[in-house]
């Protein structure tokens, strides 16, 4: 929905009178559009809307609002205020502005909540905040196995009222998980069928340690809205349905998108300031400086080479470039399979010949395109096979430097996504040796 930022802003300050347009802003504005608004507007602005604003208005819209700007919006609310929005919140989207909030902020709001809720919050907080204990929710519909299904329906309505839900588990006296049931498959049997009957028994599960992207990655694979979280025992703790999924994904591949830069995935300008910025940023700059310095002694070492054929120079950012495409390549869709096929583990040797072996491929066309190009402009069929030859080597070895690295660093425990910023240098390194190097060997006896 489109709005007007300075039409808000001429609202919030006639006090009464625009009370009844800003009340019909909230009724036809979705909590996310809300969201945007109060992002627009100033500290003391937030405060007066979201004091006009419903509890249920106010509660989802502070959890659309971004993570920086919670923490002053929720300092700006007075207890009773801020514990009518908690009341509204699921718990873990609760536990997510939780976890976001300033020690004593985070004290205000786990004191001024009902207790239940404050439990509910504490038992999410105890798990990382990027793992499936974290993420999920405790708000489940769960039915005993011994109810009839016209029980269950009884039962369903009663939990589900306050709950969105798309599956109902099925857990024994000890909320122990014995299957799933489907609204459909409960609504269509027989009033006094048991519920164990009609049930799914296959269920995929996760514990509440297993990492949010590997979560992400089960649901896709399976193709379901909501996946249970149980303890080692079997016993039902919560679910994470596929709107977590989806904002899972979004940081994921945030974090992976800034990692292949060397940027901190936490920066924002407007968060961290600029100093935390050029912190963050400064180191990877100085290893990639450090590996062109590496490039430069390689030069250097073959001065003597270039100082008879100036010509070698217009060719080496030929040779650099077509490696460094391949490396980039080679470590695309060797990142994408190390992200969303575990079993690549078992398969490294395979993905890495394929990757040489594909590069090999394409530096032997290549090569023959840079040997015609080359003695078009040079004349000189002896320095044409050395450039092509050293496209070609390069090329192939690039191939499996973008395979070889990021599933070293995956073996090793680190995230495979930072080799993007390295990969690019070292193929740089490589094709200046090889090109000079065979030049030297060749052109100089």
């Amino acid at each position: 929905m489109e709005f007007d930022i300075d039409r808000v802003r001429e609202l919030i300050a006639s006090g009464d009178e625009g009370q009844t347009e800003l009340a019909t802003l909230f009724e036809d504005t979705h909590p996310a559009d809300l969201a945007d608004i109060i992002e627009q507007l100033s500290e003391e602005e937030r405060g007066v809307l979201f004091a006009l604003m419903p509890a249920e208005v106010a509660s989802e819209t502070l959890a659309e609002t971004r993570d920086d700007h919670q923490e002053e919006i929720i300092k700006g609310l007075d207890d009773q205020t801020l514990h009518e929005m908690f009341e509204e919140l699921s718990d873990d989207d609760a536990t997510d502005i939780v976890q976001e909030l300033s020690e004593e902020e985070a004290d205000r709001v786990l004191r001024v909540i009902d207790r239940e809720d404050r439990e509910d919050i504490q038992t999410l907080l105890k798990y990382p905040e990027e793992s499936a204990g974290g993420v999920m929710t405790a708000e489940v519909v769960a039915i005993n196995i011994k109810l009839t299904a016209a029980e269950a329906i009884e039962e369903v309505r009663r939990q589900g009222h306050e709950i969105e839900f798309f599956v109902i588990y099925v857990v024994d006296g000890w909320r122990m998980l014995r299957g799933t049931l489907s609204m459909r498959d409960l609504i269509l049997a027989d009033p006094g069928t048991s519920i164990s009957e009609i049930m799914e028994e296959d269920v995929v599960t996760v514990p509440p340690e297993m990492d949010q992207e590997e979560v992400a990655r089960l649901l896709a694979r399976y193709n379901q809205l909501s996946i249970p979280v149980v303890e080692e025992s079997g016993r039902l703790m919560g679910r994470i349905t596929v709107d977590d999924v989806i904002d899972i994904l979004e940081e994921e591949v945030t974090e992976d998108l800034f990692h292949m830069s060397g940027v901190d995935e936490d920066e924002s300008v407007e968060r961290v300031g600029i100093w935390n910025s050029v912190r963050s940023r400064l180191p990877w700059l100085c290893l990639n400086l450090c590996l062109q310095i590496i490039s430069v002694h390689i030069i250097k070492l073959f001065i003597a080479v270039l100082e008879r054929e100036v010509i070698l120079a217009m060719f080496m950012p030929v040779v650099a470039g077509i490696g460094g495409n391949t490396a980039t390549q080679s470590l695309a869709v060797t990142l994408r399979r190390l992200i969303l096929d575990e079993s690549l583990r078992f398969r490294r040797r395979r993905v890495l010949f394929n990757e040489s072996l594909v590069a090999l491929m394409n530096g032997l066309a290549i090569s023959l395109m840079v040997f015609a190009l080359v003695y078009l402009i040079s004349h000189d069929s002896h320095l044409s096979l050395i450039v092509a030859t050293a496209s070609w080597l390069s090329m192939t070895l690039a191939g499996l430097i973008g395979a070889l690295i990021p599933i070293v660093m995956k073996l090793f425990g680190f995230d495979p996504t930072v080799s993007s910023s390295v990969v690019a240098n070292f193929t740089d390194i490589l094709s200046f040796f090889l090109l000079l190097g065979l030049s030297a060997l060749l052109l100089l006896s």
